[in-house]
Order: C-alpha cells, then structure tokens, then sequence
C-alpha cells in the first residue's frame, strides 16, 4: 500500500465535553497544529496536580483533534486504512461523525480501516478525541496527544496489508542465507482474484539482487499469507558495526497491472545465548553495554519527530552503548529504524504492568482485555528490525493487593500470565528470545528502608543485597523464568555468582542497575559468562518520577521517593535532557575502557564536608568545574576518573602527590584542597610513564554567547537542527556559573520550537524562546518548514554580545 503521511494541518482544541457530531457547538477555541504534538509540554505545571512527582507534576487534559481529509475521485474502489503510531490518553477516532476505533494503550500503534466510512472527491472530517485526565495514570511522563505519526495506507482492491510484509533469516549455510518472505493478502472485493506476488530484494546500495515469484489465488474477502524461500549468496551480516540493511519489495500483479505494492528493510543476523557462553551475535560472543530509557525528548516532551528520536540513538553510540533498554513500553518506528541504520542493539518492552497496578489509572485498568492486540500489534509492525533481539514481556511486574505471592493457577498469578504473554510471542515471532524484568518480591519488603514512609511499593522492590537464607526470590522466580529464555534482573547484580551455581542453566540479563555501582555492575556481568550484559537506568535522562536520582542534604527530604515540587526531572541519567554527558558517563567511558586519558570533576566548595543523602539512583554531586567565585579559601574535593596505575593532580603547577587510581580502586582517586582560581591538572601514569592528562582552568566573568549546532546543513522537511548555547568569557572559555536569560529569535525556513536547560527544578517552560542558562548552558531546537533556503538563529542575552548561526535547509 502506499504509504502517505497526514501529519500537516490539524487543529486542535481542549474541552472536557463529549459531542463529536456537533463540535461546533462546543464553541471549542480551535488551535491550529502540525504533528507530533504533545499538549501537557505547553501547560504549566503545579503542586497541586495529582499526577505528582511521577509524572513530574504536569496536568492531565482532554483534547479534541480534527483535520479535514480530500479524497481524489480516482481513489474511488481503493482501500484506506489510517495508522495512528501512538497516541497518548484513551483514544476514539471518528470519521464523518461516526465512531470507528478506540484504543486504550498510548504507547501501541493501532490501524483504522476507513473504506467504508469516507466519501471520494468530497471532504472528510476525522476528529480523535483524546482522554488524558485521570490522574495518577504513569509512573513517568507521559504527555497528551497526537504526539506520533498519522498515516493514510493507499491500496488496491487487492493489497498487501499494512505491517504484513516479513523477511525471515531461516538459516545460513555455506556463507549463503536463506530467507522465508511472508506477505499477507487481502482481497476486498466480492469476486475471486487470481495473480502473481513479485518479491525483489535490494542491496544496501539499491541494487536488485535477487527476485522471485509466487502465484496466487484469494476467494471474495478472504486474506492469506503467502510464502517464499530466497537464498542470498554472498552476503552481508548486519551487525553493531556494519549494520547493513536490505531492502524488500512486494508487488501484486493482476493481469499484467501491479495492483498493489510494499517495500520495508531488513538485515540479516542471528543470535543465540547459551549458559557457557552467554550472548552471540552472527556467531561471537558479545557483552550488552546497555542502558533504559523512555520515550521522551526531553525539551520536546513526549512528541516524536524522526530527528529526535535518530539524535537519542546517535547520543548512546556515542557514549558507548551497544544496546538499549526500551521501558516500559514500545517505541516509535522512527528510533527503531535509526538503531537500525547505526547499529544498537533493542530489548523491545510490551507492559509495566499486567493485572495488577502500580497506579490508580494505568495500564491494568486495560491489560485483561487489550494485552493480546497490543502485543501483536508490536510485534508484527516491528517484526523486520534487525536491531531488535529481544522481547521482553513485563517490566517489574507486581502482584497486587491481597494476592497469594505463591498461588500458580489463580487469575492474577503472574506464572499464569508469564507463561501466556511467552507462549503468544513465541507464535508470532521464534526467532528473538523472550525476558521479562524482575527485582525483589513482597517478603522483601519489611526489611527495606524502614525509615521510608512515603508508602511507595516500587522502591521496596529494589533492594540490593547478598542472598538472604531462605532465599524466597530464588524460588519464587525459578517458577517465573521457566517461561523465558533470558532472566531479566532489576538491582540484583549480588546474586549474579550465586546463581550461577544454583541455576546452571539460567541466562541473565541485568535489565537494570544503578548508575552508583556501575564498576560492581560491569566487573560482574564480564566475570559470569551466563551474564549477557548490563543496563544501567537510566541511559539518557527523561521527564517524570522527578528527583529519584537526587542527592539531599535533609534527612527528611531523602525519605521521600520522589522530589517535591517544582521537581521535573529523574536526574539519573549518563546524559541530560540536552544531551549533554554527566559526569557517571565520563566515568562508564573509563570503566568500559572507552577513554584511555583521566578526567576530573569537583565537588564544589558549597557541598564539601556537608552529610549528603543518596538517592538509589543518584550520582555524586560533582561538576566539570573549576570556577566557584567567592569561594576563595574553601576546601573542595577533586575526583580523578582513569583507568592507571595512579594518579598526580597539579593545582597551578603544584603537584599534590599521587595517588592509586587503578581497578582496586576502581579507577576513582580524590584530592582534598583549599580552592585557589587557576588551573587545575591530573596526570595518569601507568608502567611509570605517563599515558594520558586532563585540566579543568578557572574561567572569567562570561562576556559573550557561542552556539553550537549539532549539523549545519538539515533537510528542508520537517527536520530539527539542536543548537547548544554557551556562555563564554573574554577568552571562549565556558563559565559553568552563567545563569543570564537569553532569548531565541529565528527567521527564514524554520521556526522556534523549544528552549531547555537540564536545570530539573525550573518550572519555565520549554516552548518559550526565553529562559535563564542553567550552569552556563542552554539548548535551542528549531524545525524546518518544508522550504529551502536558510535559517536564521540568532540568540541574545542580558549582559552578554549576541551570537547567531545560520542552518541550510535542503
């Protein structure tokens, strides 16, 4: 089917009432808007909005969308089917007036056949009302609106449904792969219909390398799958390095006339996983460097254009990151389709909960009756990412109030549904492996944190620690992970060796672990070899369940889960909202032997010597800084990260001795010193001979702004160009103290769309082109237009010269 997008010329409009037949009479204060969109980014948040801490303190709204839809009078006798790739909230699509869909999980694509419902050659009304206002529905958040994709599939009266075209690696033998094609038919007419399905496969350079055909024959209204074996010799493997990607295309030949067509990519590679060995890839062993994330884009909230979504993939390559963790739900086809285009490795996540809930609202209000279609959903429209090695069932699933921990056959026993979710995938899908998420059961509860009362059951169910006696989580889970073929632990990197022993055959995966013990993390995952890999929550820093990675200096303040208010961010991720590393990412680099020379934070003057409290996924409070004017005189605390033999530190040419900085000291050494402006230096020494520096030099009073876009040149269509903004002093060097509000002014082909720093207490909204730098930082993101020609960004501030960039649009 031909595939068009419908993303342009909406309109949309808050209300809470329900009258879709007549929506002018709501007298509604229409909008106009292009998607994705997500409302709640544009709302102020409060203190008082029951979505709390979890979803960073945002509303919950109620949104109407509409958009007008001319059919050309040609298409008259073709098949139409809507894709809507997610939307956020409870959602009922109408068209002409008439209800044709609802869909209850905001994180599922879900199609809409409108065939029958629209008028050719004439003007077509769809409206979707989206129902967001039931609070507390996300444990993270979660947005509201159209904030994916709409597309209109375009087919003939025999066409190949939509997601339905899939390559399948059978075997490779010989150096030669052979592949099963399977594409789905459907013949809308009353009448039989006989013709010929032609595949053709592409290399990665569009060149047709190999097709083949099959005939067919479909009664009135019947649908069938048709299949055909290709053999590729030679061949390439797509992999994290090369990820190579082929091309199919399916053809429908009626008399001669294609009536219907669909292309997708695929790549070609197998995996395996084995006690003794653990994870591989084409045939080698592979460790997963891996990290979470959610679904948002940070400054952009939850709205999913193509280029934020490909930028996030970018960021974690770059970092390192050889894997990641989609949680808690399904992606955008847009990120799926870049790991595919850069290689990284996915463990798709279908739910963060079945039957029981973690909150009033969430998705187990809808699990008993909607699992099965949105788990097939997935799998069908993800089916051909070559990216994608895992599927992973639940997330943490709990049992729910009342609820035997032990019961096997009950309704809600989490065995029963385990080995139903496991058994459905493996219909669709045989050739990825299966997991699912566990951290501790409820007999853990009453020995965890007892000073913590905020009542909240998520953190009870992530203590780390050595293996009780009667060990309860082993046998509780030895029942659980029957089902799959890879254990997903959640913070239990201490059983790791012991399970080895008492579960041979289990394979493991640490599907989360806390940034702080990263070295424990890593240093285990490569010492048991049926360990496949490790991820870190989270990967990338999102929205919502704000300041669970926050450091306190209140005890009181530290016994609550989440932060209270204007708290928005985690704040526990290797790389803020802007994309910028933090310093545990500078420290993974130098665990995961990615930077041979060391690095240097601070502990700033201010927070030396005072009691901190920890949050479990919180960080050091330490900054890439050496500036803390009026600070003279105080004492600070200088981190060296390096992987050496040890460590000398120079505080203007005055050395402080050296000290171990090796693995038993897993590659941290700390200085202690009075703060004396000028430059600061660590010199790595390994063997005796020096292998690497790093300085940190104390800037001036900032006196100008320099952007930094991170491309030049964008396309003309829908593209977005982020444009980092940093406060310099008289010699560019960056002063990480600079708070000046700046202001955002583009012309030409493009237009502002969002301003953000990583400051997680700010309540100034993204979609404002003024905000106050946070620690001499800011991020600009602007958006082409669908013109070429230039953009033009220039961007002032109080007290410093202006700066601008110039972004061509082709």
């Amino acid at each position: 089917m031909e595939k068009i997008n419908l993303n342009r010329s909406w309109e949309y409009a808050e209300s809470s009432l329900v009258n879709v037949l007549n929506l002018e009479s709501l007298n509604l204060e229409w909008k106009k808007v292009d998607l994705p969109h997500d409302a709640v980014i544009e709302k102020e948040r409060s203190a008082n909005n029951p979505s709390g801490a979890s979803e960073g303190y945002t509303p919950g709204l109620s949104l109407y969308y509409k958009k007008e839809l001319v059919l050309e009078k040609d298409w008259e006798g073709k098949n139409l089917i809507l894709e809507f790739e997610g939307i956020m909230g409870i959602s009922e699509v109408f068209v002409n007036g008439r209800l044709v869909a609802k869909h209850f999980n905001g994180y599922t694509s879900f199609l809409v056949d409108i065939t029958k419902h629209v008028k050719f050659g004439n003007k077509n009304i769809i409206v979707v009302h989206v129902e967001n206002t039931h609070k507390p529905g996300s444990r993270w958040y979660a947005g509201c609106g159209i904030y994916r994709h709409v597309w209109l599939h375009l087919g003939g009266k025999v066409y190949i449904k939509p997601w339905r075209l899939h390559v399948e690696t059978r075997a490779i033998e010989n150096e030669k792969a052979v592949l099963e094609i399977r594409a789905t038919l459907a013949n809308s007419t009353n009448e039989s219909v006989q013709g010929v399905v032609e595949f053709s496969i592409f290399s990665d350079d569009d060149k047709l390398i190999a097709d083949t055909q099959e005939q067919f024959v479909l009664s009135n209204n019947e649908e069938k799958t048709i299949g055909k074996i290709i053999t590729l010799s030679p061949f390439k493997y797509w992999d994290i390095e090369n990820p190579c990607l082929y091309k199919i295309r399916a053809a429908i030949k009626i008399d001669e006339n294609i009536e219907d067509s669909s292309s997708t990519f695929f790549g070609i590679r197998t995996i395996s996983v084995s006690p003794e060995e653990g994870l591989k890839l084409n045939g080698k062993i592979i460790k997963l460097k891996g990290g979470c994330i959610h679904h948002d884009n940070g400054p952009l909230g939850s709205a999913s254009y193509d280029r934020a979504e490909e930028r996030k993939v970018e960021l974690l390559k770059a970092s390192g990151f050889n894997a990641v963790r989609l949680a808690h739900n399904p992606f955008a086809p847009a990120f799926l389709e870049a790991c595919d285009r850069l290689g990284l490795l996915v463990i798709e996540e279908f739910f963060d909960v079945w039957t029981a809930g973690k909150l009033s609202f969430d998705y187990h209000l809808f699990f008993d009756k909607y699992w099965e279609e949105d788990l097939e959903a997935t799998i069908v429209r993800d089916y051909n990412h070559p990216s994608i090695i895992m599927w992973s069932i639940g997330n943490e699933i709990t049992w729910g109030v009342g609820i035997d921990v032990d019961d096997e056959d009950g309704y809600s026993s989490i065995y029963t549904w385990c080995s139903r979710l496991a058994q459905k995938v493996k219909e669709l899908d045989s050739t990825r492996l299966v997991t699912a998420a566990f951290c501790a059961i409820p007999a853990d509860y009453e020995s965890l944190l007892a000073t913590i009362e905020d009542g909240n059951n998520v953190i009870r169910m992530l203590k780390q620690g050595p293996v009780v006696n009667n060990d309860r989580w082993g046998k509780v889970t030895e029942k659980f992970f029957k089902f799959l073929d890879v254990a997903g632990y959640n913070y239990k990197v201490d059983r790791y060796s012991y399970d080895l022993e008492k579960y041979p055959d289990r394979i493991i995966c640490g599907t989360e672990t806390y940034p702080y013990t990263l070295f424990k993390n890593w240093t285990e995952t490569v010492k048991n070899p049926n360990v496949i890999g490790d991820f870190v929550w989270t990967a990338i820093d999102y929205l919502g369940e704000a300041g669970i990675g926050r450091v306190c200096t209140d005890e009181n303040e530290a016994k609550m889960f989440g932060g209270e208010f204007p708290w928005f961010y985690a704040n526990c991720g290797d790389i803020d909202i802007c994309g910028d590393k933090r310093p545990q990412s500078y420290y993974r680099d130098i665990v995961w032997g990615l930077r041979k020379e060391p690095y240097i934070v601070v502990l700033p003057p201010q927070l030396f010597g005072k009691k901190l409290y920890f949050r479990p996924w919180a960080w050091e409070p330490v900054e890439r800084s050496y500036t803390f004017p009026g600070c003279e005189g105080m004492p600070l605390a200088v981190h060296v990260y390096a992987d050496a033999d040890e460590v000398e530190v120079f505080v203007n040419g005055k050395s402080l001795g050296r000290k171990p900085c090796n693995f038993d000291t897993r590659f941290k050494a700390v200085f202690e010193l009075l703060y004396e402006p000028g430059i600061i230096e660590a010199v790595a020494y390994k063997n005796g001979k020096e292998i690497g520096t790093d300085k940190i030099e104390t800037a001036d009073r900032p006196v100008a702004l320099k952007l930094l876009p991170d491309r030049n040149v964008i396309s003309s269509r829908d593209d977005l160009c982020y444009i980092k903004i940093i406060a310099v002093d008289k010699k560019e060097r960056e002063v990480p103290y600079a708070d000046n509000r700046v202001t955002v002014e583009v012309e030409g082909a493009g237009r502002f769309v969002a301003l953000g720093t990583s400051d997680p207490l700010s309540t100034e909204l993204f979609v404002r082109p003024q905000r106050k730098l946070y620690k001499g930082r800011a991020l600009a993101i602007v958006k082409s237009i669908g013109e070429e020609g230039e953009i033009r960004v220039r961007v002032l501030a109080e007290g410093l010269k202006s700066a601008e960039v110039v972004i061509k649009c082709l």
